[in-house]
């Protein structure tokens, strides 16, 4: 039974809320310039990675290559997509723009972003040269593919000094646009004009932009209170939710797409708990600074003076291949079961192979080693499976922190205590979409 797109789009989005390095000696250079296997070649020394043997290699890059490794870690990252022939041809010069394009989605850029990005942010040219030797790929891989050690240090301070804070508030504001390919458009004025996006949406596709701003309040031992408001959701006004991750478990209050009334949904099912991840947070601040840096580069980007105090800032880049992948890098420290295995077969293969591209800003006070605010660029790609649509969510996000450690009053309504599941309200929606008279 197919779902409203009013509802596909606020299961996504409550969905997407409620959830290195050495240089190595190199092969010389040709007078074409740096070929594309060894070029990436060069990546993965430079970041440390191998590859688990997990993808068939492309048609074009046999067992005993020197390129294999390289090749096949690219791929798992999904740093690689290959020509539409199904090779790589590793021993071609590779040009400036692919060059770019693949550095770029490292550091998780947008295709069309990498080179202005590199030029901008980097110093890095690469468009202009007609030829990459390989010393000054060598020079450019070191100078942004290394993180930089102080920003290392104050990133393990600041891991720590967050793990022992008690409480705070921070308040949200986001913008996303999210993009879904493959279904119906049909009924795409029902959802309003100023939230769909018709100029951008390609044929069979529909592309809906979103405003939100809220505040979350934290307290380790009662629990995690975020209220958000959705500016003109889908051109039906602005819509409030709330979202309780508390020790009864995981719990949202939203307005039901088709009725406008708000109802509670217990999403406890497949979610970690709230003191797991407190545990793993207070517990684990090493384990996780290794598993950030296996993803992201960590740049220091000095200091910038606000209303008189000066502030760290710290850059990270990177590109999570899949959540299933996170997930289980995280078992080993959390303990926790499959979180996916609340979900039907349709959503729970797009969701593991999610990808999550992420640039993320940081000021932190220096005495204290505390986060002040946060700005944050993140892109979520999902592949279609089934029934479900393939969707692209750009999200924007901008976070300030404050009343570290002040008390916090969170408690779970008791009226959320009797809301149904998720599984038992997407029953609801789909026997309703079944008799609608009803």
């Amino acid at each position: 039974m197919k779902m409203s797109k009013k509802r596909l789009a606020s299961a996504f989005l409550t969905g997407a809320l409620a959830m290195a390095i050495s240089l190595p000696a190199y092969a010389a250079e040709s007078t074409q310039g740096i070929s594309r296997g060894d070029f990436l070649n060069q990546v993965t020394s430079d970041l440390n990675i191998t590859s688990s043997s997990a993808v068939s290699l492309p048609k074009d890059v046999l067992a005993d290559s020197p390129y294999k490794n390289s090749v096949s870690a690219m791929l798992e990252r999904k740093i690689l997509k290959g020509f539409p022939d199904g090779s790589i041809r590793t021993n071609e010069p590779i040009t400036g723009k692919d060059a770019s394009i693949v550095l770029g989605r490292i550091l998780g850029f947008k295709d069309e972003e990498s080179i202005k990005r590199l030029q901008s942010e980097f110093g890095i040219d690469w468009q202009s040269q007609p030829v990459l030797s390989a010393s000054d790929v060598q020079a450019s891989l070191a100078k942004v593919l290394r993180n930089d050690q102080t920003a290392v240090d104050l990133m393990d301070a600041v891991q720590k000094e967050m793990a022992n804070v008690h409480s705070y508030e921070s308040t949200v504001g986001m913008q996303i646009r999210m993009s879904f390919n493959g279904i119906d458009k049909s009924n795409e004025n029902s959802l309003g004009s100023s939230t769909v996006d018709s100029s951008k949406a390609d044929e069979g596709s529909m592309a809906l932009t979103l405003k939100a701003e809220g505040q979350v309040q934290l307290d380790d031992k009662q629990g995690m209170l975020e209220k958000m408001t959705m500016k003109d959701f889908l051109g039906s006004g602005d819509m409030e939710s709330l979202t309780y991750m508390v020790p009864e478990g995981t719990f949202a209050q939203s307005p039901d797409m088709g009725t406008g009334k708000k109802q509670w949904i217990n999403m406890t099912k497949g979610m970690p708990s709230f003191d797991q991840l407190m545990k793993m947070q207070k517990e684990n601040a090493t384990q996780l600074s290794s598993l950030n840096q296996k993803y992201f580069i960590y740049r220091d980007l000095g200091k910038e003076t606000i209303d008189g105090k000066a502030y760290s800032k710290v850059a990270l880049y990177g590109k999570i291949p899949s959540l299933q992948g996170l997930l289980n890098d995280t078992q080993s420290l959390t303990g926790m079961g499959d979180m996916m295995s609340s979900l039907p077969s349709d959503g729970k293969a797009a969701i593991e192979n999610m990808g999550v591209a992420a640039n993320i800003v940081y000021w932190i006070d220096d005495a204290t080693h505390r986060i002040f605010k946060a700005d944050m660029n993140m892109s979520y790609s999902m592949p279609a499976a089934g029934q479900t649509p393939a969707m692209q969510m750009d999200m924007t996000m901008n976070m300030g922190y404050s009343k570290y450690d002040e008390p916090q009053t969170i408690k779970l309504p008791e009226e959320a205590k009797k809301a149904p599941t998720m599984e038992e309200y997407m029953a609801q929606v789909t026997a309703t979409q079944s008799n609608p008279e009803k």
